[in-house]
């Protein structure tokens, strides 16, 4: 005998409101400290050169220290929250500032806690001397180093094991990470024209060049392999003031410079374009003689520089022939022609070079500058030249940015920070903080979930992006050891991920690695060598092991569209994870479409490649979706295994969306993928694979009425995003009911009332809604009462019937057809829940009562009419109650039903490959949930659907233990292959 599972697989998460994009995170103070060695004894903790005993040693004296300096070290703050603080009273606090996520069911904010307390460590101490404990996801401090001036800039070379730093004394500070010893200095003293700030730093992709620049509006260029000799001088005759971004492109060998001018200047570093001889000084602009600054004061005096300058001048003028024996450095002059005057109303404070896609301007290398203005522009260099391609307009000052993936984050003069999605250039995200004092967001960095920023006011602040549970910020500086923090940079070596932070008294190391990361997780941002998304294979590799082996990637982003305050970046990666694997596999295009407060939509076309004549070009577009349910918190405590890590066991795979509806999606993008690399593709295909569904398809029916012009005429609709109604007999689906969700609320002028004073002597809005909540169902044939409601039901057909006698004579006993008839093709209505006002106990008249209800209908029911039907009966039975309350009716979620033809083409070549591959007779079956999107893309391309579901009827989709059987989805792999194969052949 079969087993039947009930399997629902529509949008569970359907709200009557939707949190809007960007998503606001307000901030509070963090409770959370983390704290270095003092400044006067930098020491590097867990030192595989000390023993134990040594390292307990040190660990003593940290913890003595910090009590000598408790009073002036570790100030106390006032906790936000008292319950908190008063079951923690040892907690250590600090000015951090903590954001508060918005509940996105209702709107209501809540605090962060702290994280919960683990065994100490030994970098770690409270303000009361005792060890903090710190949980295993915290930074964790490797080294400090200090220096007599502010550490401005830093970056480093893991393939040489270097970190460098420039100050503002002038100085590039090289350091080993090995031995963590100064390894070599760059001085002014040594380079007379270096004698100002060093502002910006970078190194090329190779780590063999150094570009130093900063305040002396010149570039300096120093090659690894002669020890860090200067080998060109790059300037401009245009005074453009501070230097303070630098950005390389390896393509075209060609340095980009952010001026304080707010200018963007450009020049391809080749000796060629250098000039060896000796230089006059009087060219270079820290040099150039100025009516205005270098002017004599009052009285004829000069200040020293002046007279320094003077000085050098006059060496200028009377210097003698180039000694051929001696190093020669080559001068290179930026062009008048390479240069944007005005590529920002303000400095230019911050480039990056990025190779993805942008927008709707495709692939290749852009270039992203962030200025004074505000303003974020992205720019495409064309024949040599820069060429404006976008604006993104922030309300404040752009000093910092760093980049992840396809996100974008931008650090503010207002402390605030802004996430920029560059595929679909929308703003989805944006930490607020509190605006006490000068607090400007210096620099960024990102690495997984956790953003590093460095401020002036609060220091260098780790945020975890997804947690409500633990603090949300970690302080890891305090302005006594570290001051001003001003500078962070990011990356990784020997599969550890380190933070590079300096300020104006230190340079910190900090390894910042988390339990998985044996996986490159993210893109590699500004100033940060972290690697990201996984390489695709350069050979082409379809079969069905690299099938499981890009599942289990898909499956490890946490797509849940319930909670895009947590899970934003990650429904943002996963789209782009498919958007590049479809250009990987040969996509003739492939957009995402962005979605107004939702998650894009993945556009893909494969073209037609067979050279086997046609009689018809045939174009399909196969319809699936990314986003998944929830599964974390108690959810992931039911849970066998990981829900988000694909774990194969007995011959199925666990885990959330591997059958709902990832692993479907996928087999179908490989299908497509091995008949286009064979050349045996016979129609176009089309993939719109969206991030909502769960949610009830926010945005996805205007998204897909503006672009429908980009994604053509379409002649058939495939999905799979269904399940058989055993677990051994194969289906193909044909119909879904429609759906109406309701909210129906009954509202008095008078406030909530006691029963014992009040009661009786004005109508109750509960009684009014149980009055009119009961005339919508007969209470003995549970018939729906609204007039006309069965007026448009199809009858039974002989063809339907001769589908039902299937399903009988193959189930016998173990089915009951008068059920599913019930199920799939007659309509009903539910009341879900009834919530009133009030403090919910036993003697209070609620001033409101709000009831959802929900409405099934079937196929040839109007939707439209349907609705006006629903709305005029309630309105009829409250106005016949005479009641003085108020009656409002709210649909905030709709999807028409969908009745599919199980004898058309399509149908038929199912039928038969399903035969061929299960060697057995599928059967049609019907269901009862909805799926909003299929009849939408029907009416919409006038073209009909189709829907082979994958699964058994006991994977579990939306449960605990969702799995999916390997063999069902390489079968389904199969099944699409020779349809589509099939599809675009002679008939």
């Amino acid at each position: 005998m079969s087993n039947f599972h009930a399997n629902i697989h529509e949008g569970e998460y359907v709200s009557a409101t939707r949190s809007k994009l960007p998503l606001s995170h307000e901030a509070t103070i963090s409770e959370a400290k983390i704290h270095s060695p003092r400044a006067s004894t930098p020491i590097r903790l867990n030192s595989p050169h000390m023993s134990m005993a040594e390292l307990a040693i040190v660990n003593n004296n940290i913890l003595s220290s910090s009590n000598l300096h408790q009073s002036d070290s570790h100030p106390q703050y006032p906790s936000p929250h008292p319950l908190h603080s008063k079951n923690n009273d040892n907690a250590a606090v600090s000015t951090s500032p903590t954001p508060q996520f918005s509940n996105f069911d209702n709107g209501q904010d809540f605090s962060i806690s702290s994280p919960p307390f683990l065994p100490s460590t030994p970098n770690s101490v409270d303000v009361d001397g005792m060890p903090v404990s710190i949980p295993a996801n915290l930074p964790k401090l490797v080294h400090k180093w200090t220096h007599t001036h502010s550490i401005l800039c830093c970056i480093a070379s893991p393939a040489h094991n270097l970190l460098f730093c420039g100050t503002q004394d002038g100085k590039v500070l090289i350091f080993d990470m090995l031995t963590y010893s100064l390894k070599h200095e760059i001085d002014r003293s040594e380079n007379p024209h270096q004698n100002s700030s060093i502002l910006t730093i970078c190194v090329n992709k190779k780590e063999d060049t150094l570009f130093v620049a900063g305040s002396d509006s010149l570039v300096k260029v120093y090659d690894f392999k002669t020890g860090f000799q200067c080998t060109h001088i790059i300037y401009s005759l245009v005074d453009i003031g501070d230097i303070f971004s630098l950005a390389w492109c390896d393509n075209s060998q060609t340095l980009i410079i952010g001026a304080q001018n707010a200018s963007i200047l450009w020049c391809k570093l080749f000796v060629a374009n250098g000039n060896t001889r000796r230089v006059n000084l009087e060219n270079l602009p820290h040099f150039r003689y100025d009516k205005f600054f270098d002017s004599k004061g009052p009285g004829g005096s000069q200040n020293t520089l002046q007279t320094r300058h003077e000085l050098m001048r006059k060496n200028s003028r009377n210097s003698t022939p180039v000694d051929e024996s001696k190093h020669v450095v080559s001068f290179i002059e930026c062009r008048q022609q390479d240069i944007v005057r005005f590529a920002h109303n303000g400095y230019v404070y911050c480039l990056d070079i990025v190779d993805t896609t942008i927008g709707h301007f495709g692939d290749g290398k852009f270039l992203i500058s962030g200025g004074g203005d505000g303003v974020v522009n992205i720019w495409k260099m064309k024949h040599y030249e820069l060429h404006k391609e976008a604006s993104l307009q922030n309300d404040e000052s752009v000093l910092s940015m760093t980049i992840q993936g396809s996100l974008l984050y931008v650090g503010l003069g207002d402390s605030c920070i802004n996430v920029w999605d560059l595929l679909t250039l929308q703003m989805i995200r944006s930490f607020v903080f509190n605006k006490e004092g000068m607090n400007e967001v210096l620099s960024l960095g990102v690495y997984k979930d956790a953003l590093y920023k460095a401020c002036s006011g609060t220091g260098l602040v780790k945020l975890t992006m997804k947690h409500k549970n633990v603090a949300d910020s970690v302080f890891m500086s305090s302005d006594q050891e570290d001051g001003v923090i001003n500078t962070v940079s990011t990356f990784k070596l020997h599969h550890q991920a380190y933070l590079l932070a300096g300020g104006n008294k230190s340079l910190t190391l900090w390894n910042i690695s988390e339990d998985d990361d044996s996986a490159d997780d993210f893109m590699q941002g500004s100033g940060s060598t972290v690697a990201t998304l996984p390489t695709l294979q350069k050979g082409i590799r379809l079969d069905d092991n690299d099938l499981l082996s890009m599942l289990k990637k898909f499956i490890s982003y946490k797509t849940i569209s319930k909670n895009p305050q947590l899970y934003l970046e990650d429904s943002r990666h996963c789209a782009k994870f498919l958007s590049r694997l479809l250009t990987k596999f040969g996509s003739y295009q492939t957009n995402l479409l962005p979605v107004e407060d939702g998650n894009p939509i993945v556009f893909a076309e494969f073209k037609r490649n067979s050279p086997l004549p046609s009689t018809k070009h045939e174009r399909v577009l196969y319809y699936g979706h990314y986003d998944v349910v929830d599964a974390t918190n108690h959810e992931a405590r039911d849970w066998s295994t990981n829900p988000f890590v694909l774990t194969p066991k007995d011959g199925s795979l666990y885990a959330r969306g591997v059958s709902d509806n990832k692993g479907p999606t996928l087999a179908a993008i490989y299908a497509v993928a091995d008949l286009y690399n064979r050349q045996e593709l016979g129609c176009d295909v089309v993939f719109i694979i969206e991030g909502e569904e769960e949610c009830g398809s926010t945005g996805f029916q205007a998204v897909i009425q503006q672009h429908k012009s980009l994604i053509g005429e379409i002649d058939w609709i495939l999905l799979s995003n269904s399940y058989w109604l055993d677990d051994v007999t194969p289906c193909l689906n044909y119909g879904l009911r429609g759906l109406i969700n309701a909210n129906v609320i009954i509202k008095s002028d008078k406030p909530d009332r006691h029963s014992g004073v009040d009661g009786g002597v004005s109508r109750e809005p509960v009684m009014d809604m149980m009055q009119i909540l009961t005339t919508l169902i007969d209470p003995v044939t549970q018939k729906i009462q609204i007039d006309g409601f069965y007026d448009d039901l199809l009858p039974l057909g002989e063809s339907e019937q001769a589908l039902y006698n299937e399903i009988k004579n193959k189930f016998q006993e173990s089915v009951d057809i008068n059920v599913l008839q019930a199920k799939w093709r007659q309509p009903s209505l539910t009341v879900h829940k009834i919530q009133v006002s009030g403090p919910n106990n036993n003697t209070v008249i609620p001033q409101l009562v709000n009831a959802t209800i929900s409405m099934r209908i079937v196929a040839n029911q109007n939707l439209t009419t349907i609705k006006r039907k629903l709305i005029d009966h309630l309105t009829i039975a409250f106005n016949n109650l005479k009641s003085d309350n108020h009656l409002q009716i709210n649909i905030f979620h709709e999807a028409e039903p969908w009745l599919g033809d199980p004898s058309n083409k399509v149908y038929s070549i199912l039928y038969k490959n399903i035969q061929s591959h299960w060697q057995q007779d599928p059967i049609f079956i019907r269901e009862g949930g909805s799926i909003p999107s299929i009849r939408f893309l029907e009416k919409c391309f006038d073209a009909p659907a189709a829907q082979i579901p994958c699964g058994q009827a006991s994977d579990n989709a939306h449960l605990k233990d969702e799995k999916l059987r390997i063999v069902n989805l390489f079968k389904l792999r199969q099944i699409l292959s020779d349809t589509l194969k099939e599809l675009g052949e002679v008939e």
